[in-house]
């Protein structure tokens, strides 16, 4: 079995994680992987052959407790879609070894997946949709709110566009899905179309000059910040410098803009961002094609604009099944405790059904209300 050190293996391991997947995919994956190298013997690099199901079991204990990490900074108990995300980028390292004759051992063995809460998500309504556009003053801004609810992208597919990317000739925007590793031409809706329009013309005015092909087409901008300058007087005044965009370089971290406008329409902002906007922008569209189509056409067809690759994925997304809608269907605003007559029914006659049906609508017009919790 080769001797080789933990940090060696973990460079290695991103290594050739970075030759197939995006950036992204790898920071995320060197975050869990490194902190579990880093802290997995309490701080001792040692061979990943000498790394025990033992080791890790403890690893992801104390996990569960507060804690302090490498940093030295005080942490809550992970929760347990945090131990199956770690887990998950640690059994794709701990395969990695394996398949190298590094490790020989199941290492994680007694680490299993945790249950994790189906909670429903935000998913903004049209007019509260509309309510964030008109709360964000910024153009630049309120163009990437519209991008998000018009096309379902992610904050990684919005970021790297450029003003060639736009054809408003043919309402087309040119993107790159990098999860799934492929471009397309995605129409454009009108009211997309009407935001781009104006902030192009805005983009232009504010920088001076015209916009180039390779120009972002949301870019990123300095901060305001004040100067001093001398005065013929000979004294010093502090003045203001508004900021200005860098076309050379992209926007970032879109979900502050995102939090920005949930704050403003009364929405909760803790852990949400673009991903809010793309759940909404899915839900309008599905809304928008269920009632011609049927479920199962609005379902595809909702897929295909949230490029997934199966249909269970954005019936997970939304929340929505099949099932969960033969079953809303069937019960919402419906009696559901209708007696039914039947030809074997020899006990009631009409007349007794009558009047058992009187005294039961009498009760339940001098019976108070109850209002049962929510």
């Amino acid at each position: 079995m080769t001797a080789v050190l933990l940090s060696q293996a973990v460079g290695e391991y991103l290594a050739a994680r970075a030759a197939r997947y995006s950036p992204t995919t790898v920071k995320n994956e060197g975050y869990v992987v490194r902190r579990f190298s880093a802290t997995v013997c309490n701080g001792r690099d040692i061979q990943v052959r000498n790394l025990t199901p033992e080791h890790v079991v403890a690893w992801f204990n104390q996990l569960t407790q507060p804690h302090r990490d490498r940093s030295q900074i005080d942490r809550t108990a992970i929760q347990a879609s945090t131990w199956n995300f770690y887990r998950t980028r640690i059994k794709s390292f701990v395969i990695y070894c394996g398949r190298r004759g590094w490790t020989r051992a199941d290492l994680l063995a007694e680490v299993f997946p945790k249950r994790e809460p189906q909670k429903i998500r935000q998913q903004p309504s049209i007019k509260l949709l509309l309510a964030m556009l008109q709360a964000t003053p910024d153009p630049r801004d309120r163009a990437v709110l519209a991008c998000a609810m018009n096309t379902g992208l992610r904050a990684g597919e919005i970021t790297p566009l450029r003003v060639s990317d736009v054809d408003l000739r043919t309402l087309t925007l040119h993107v790159w899905i990098s999860k799934s590793q492929i471009e397309d031409n995605m129409p454009m809706t009108l009211d997309l179309a009407h935001e781009l329009h104006g902030w192009l013309s805005t983009y232009e005015a504010m920088i001076g000059r015209p916009l180039l092909p390779t120009d972002f087409l949301y870019p990123a901008s300095t901060g305001p910040r004040y100067r001093w300058r001398t005065l013929p007087s000979g004294v010093r005044e502090r003045y203001h410098v508004p900021s200005v965009y860098l076309p050379h370089k992209p926007v970032a971290k879109l979900h502050r803009i995102a939090q920005a406008a949930l704050h403003c329409v009364g929405l909760p902002t803790k852990h949400e961002g673009i991903h809010t906007l793309r759940r909404a922008f899915a839900r309008a569209h599905y809304e928008s094609l269920v009632a011609g189509g049927g479920h199962d056409g609005a379902i595809r067809v909702v897929m295909t604009s949230l490029h997934h690759t199966n249909v269970s994925t954005t019936e997970h997304y939304l929340g929505v099944t099949r099932e969960r809608k033969t079953r809303d269907e069937s019960l919402r605003g419906r009696s559901l405790l209708v007696c039914t007559e039947s030809s074997e029914d020899t006990s009631m006659n009409r007349t007794d059904r009558a009047v058992l049906d009187q005294q039961v609508d009498t009760s339940l017009r001098t019976t108070p209300a109850v209002l049962l919790p929510s």
